[in-house]
Formats: C-alpha cells, structure tokens, sequence
C-alpha cells in the first residue's frame, strides 16, 4: 500500500492517542474488583462491586454530552481542535483518579469523587473514538478506507491490552496496595504527551474542502435529528452491539473467570489480555481484506451472525476451567472481534456527509453505548450471579448480535447512495 507520508504521520499519532485513552478508561473495568474494596464501605462484597460497575456504567451514560460538545467542535472548528481537546480532558481526569483518597481516608468523598471523575472521562472519550476514525478515513484514499478506519479499533484494542497488562501487574501477590495508583498517573502524563504530538499534524482535507464550499453548518446537531434519524439507527445498532461484545467478552470476563471458575485475577486478566491482544492483531488485517472485497457492509453481517452462533460456546469453553480450553475461548473471541471490527468504521463513515459526520456519529454511538455497553457488565452480573444463569452472559451476546443483524440488513448500504457529498480524492 502507498500513501502520503503525512498520513502515515496522522495514522501514528491518532492512534497513538486513542491507545492510551482506551487503556485508562478501560483499566478501570480490569481492576473492578480491587477498586470495589478501596473505594466503597465493605458491608457486601457483591453489593460493592455492582457499585463499582455502576460507576463504570456512569462513565457512559455522559458521553453523549461529550458526543455533543465535541461533535460540535469538530464538524464547526475541525477535527483537529476536537481531537486535542479530548485527551486534554481524559489527561486531567485519569490523573485525578491517579491521585484520590480511597473510601478508608476520605469515607463518602472517595466513590463520589470517584464518579465524577469517571463522568470526565466518559466525556473525553466520546470526543476520541469516532473522531479520530474519521480524521483517518477522511486523509485515506478511497480504496483504503477501510483499513484506515479500523487502526483505530485496533488502538483502542490495543489500549485495552495495556490496561490490561497494567491491571495484571499491580494484581500479582507481591505488589504493594498502592500499585493501582500508578497506571492511572503515567496514563494522565501520556495523555498531555500525545496533545503535544497532535499539536503538530494537519486538519482533515476533507474538512477544508467542506469549509472552502461553505458547506459547514452552524448547528450540526440540528441537522442530524431532523434529517439522519434512519442513518443513526445503523450507527446506534454497530455501537450497542460492539458494546455488548466487548464489555462482556473482554472486560466482564474477567470477573466471570475469577467468580465462576475460580481462576486467580491476575491470571483470568492476562487471558482476558491474550484476546484482546489478537483482536488488536487481526483488526487491521481483516480491514486490509474488507478493502480487498469491497464489501464491508456484508462481512459485518457475516461477523454479527458467526459471533450470534458461537458465544455460548466460548462460555461453554470457559467454564472447563483449563488453560487450553480457556486460551480457545479467548482466540474465538480475538478473532471474531477482530472480524467485525475492522468494516464498522467505514459504515459509520458512509453514513453521514462530512459536515455533520462527528456530530452524528458520535451522538449516535455514545446514546447507544450509553444503554447498551455501560450497563453490559452489570446485565451480566445479574444474568449469571443474581439469576444464576452461567450463560446469561453469552445468550445476551448472542441476543444482540441476532437484534444487529436482522435491523441493519433491511438498512440501504450508504456507500452506494454517495451519502458523502464531498468525496476523497
């Protein structure tokens, strides 16, 4: 593949900074058990660690004010300014939780504190994830859209691995109590590292262009509810179903692992690191090949009904309980992942013409993720601890794929409609 070296330059730093977004916002759902002892009264240890994922689930339910906030400023100001701002916040917010008093210093301050730095976050990275997808596929040539677009699932993947690792390490034996502080801390200082990185590459062509023609509208948010509503829906369905997929294939897993098969949490992250490890892997490959096909749209389909088929049985491998059986489990899930990550970007892309694209998809995406992807570990806690159903869990996955699959096939498929008004040359 050929391309300019100034997208190459804006491929490294966009996904540079999605990384290290992802492996704080997603370090806390790693580390969920441990910070249900610090962080609230231990009257009920299952009580507290609902409370911990309700505090995860909070996170979500702000980013459709991110969504907004930043949506506006990238569609009106560019998507630079929006991506600067964004790590700018996450930067402060994980460095505050960095620093916090647990529930033992400070009693009531620590979980509400806790919280509303948690929404900060939840904010910051509804400005990132779209955007950041946006701005690459938009400086891409049209024939590698798709690949373009899924380096930025691949980094928060990735983010999710190094959080992953960092949660691993500070849950050994022998680290000292205060060791989860130190992820959070060198997450914030290389939030304001990669702001100065992304000080130093272009706008988005595609922008400038819509600037140039006067094409930007004033109030993009307006526009997208009044005239996409059928265009958020297929964004709304990629976004609940990747939610679901991940938060309770990935970061609820590890709390299955220790609870339900009685594997230690330092060892059930780094399984839970080892799939996501491939996912991260096999996103930009399966991303190269949705290019190579031209047809993202159907193996999107494709990957929503192989996932619907096959998540019960990677619970089913789970709860056997060996190395192998589960190692099976996480490579099905890195796989699959990986097979339906790497086109949703480009279907999101088409979705929306360039004016009103971050808006949108970001709105669309955090409503979504706000419903569906927040509260998914908590779904599963109930579904198998509460309710004892030990494949709750899966069949909701499997619910949701089915729920995916069947609504975004009756969608058009936007790229043919040339929903995109100003199109990449």
């Amino acid at each position: 593949m050929t391309a300019p070296a100034t997208t190459y330059k804006a491929m490294l730093i966009a996904t540079l900074g999605t990384l290290l977004e992802w492996a704080e916002y997603t370090f806390y759902g790693y580390m969920a058990i441990k910070l249900a002892t610090l962080f609230f009264p231990q009257t009920n240890p299952n009580l507290s660690l609902l409370h911990t994922f309700g505090v995860f689930a909070i996170g979500y339910i702000m980013r459709p004010v991110g969504a907004i906030v930043f949506g506006h400023i990238g569609d009106r100001y560019g998507r630079r300014l929006a991506l600067m701002s964004s790590i700018i916040l996450m930067g402060i917010a994980t460095l505050g939780i960095g620093l916090l008093p647990t529930y033992s210093q400070i009693g009531l301050w620590a979980p509400w504190t806790l919280l509303g730095l948690r929404m900060l976050q939840g904010i910051a990275v509804s400005g990132e994830y779209n955007g950041a997808a946006i701005f690459l596929i938009e400086q891409a040539p049209a024939h590698r859209a798709c690949y373009a677009g899924a380096w930025i699932p691949a980094a928060a993947a990735s983010g999710m691995v190094l959080g992953g690792f960092a949660a691993y390490l500070v849950s050994l034996p022998d680290m000292p109590l205060w060791a989860w502080r130190i992820p959070f801390l060198l997450g914030g200082i290389s939030c304001l590292i990669g702001l100065y990185l992304r000080r130093h590459i272009a706008e988005s062509p595609t922008f400038l262009r819509a600037k140039a023609q006067r094409a930007l509208d004033p109030m993009p948010l307006m526009v997208v509810l009044k005239q996409y509503k059928r265009n958020l829906i297929t964004i709304s369905c990629i976004a609940a179903f990747t939610g679901i997929y991940v938060y309770i294939g990935n970061i609820y897993f590890v709390v299955f692992l220790k609870e339900q098969v009685g594997i230690a949490t330092h060892h059930a992250v780094f399984y839970a690191m080892g799939g996501q490890a491939l996912a991260a892997l096999s996103i930009p490959v399966m991303g190269y090949w949705a290019d190579y096909t031209q047809n993202p749209k159907q193996q999107y389909l494709n990957a929503l009904l192989a996932i619907a088929l096959i998540s019960p049985l990677i619970f089913w491998l789970a709860l056997k309980g060996t190395a192998l059986s589960i190692g099976c489990a996480m490579m099905l899930y890195g796989l699959l992942n990986g097979y339906s990550s790497a086109p949703m970007m480009k279907l999101i892309y088409d979705a929306l013409p360039t004016e009103i694209r971050y808006t949108g998809s970001s709105l669309a995406w955090s409503l979504s993720a706000a419903i569906f992807a927040g509260t998914a570990p908590m779904v599963a806690h109930f579904l198998i601890v509460d309710c004892q159903w030990r494949y709750g869990g899966s069949l909701y996955i499997t619910v949701a794929a089915t729920l995916a699959f069947w609504i975004l096939s009756y969608q058009p498929n936007y790229a043919d409609a040339k929903s995109t008004p100003f199109p990449m040359t």
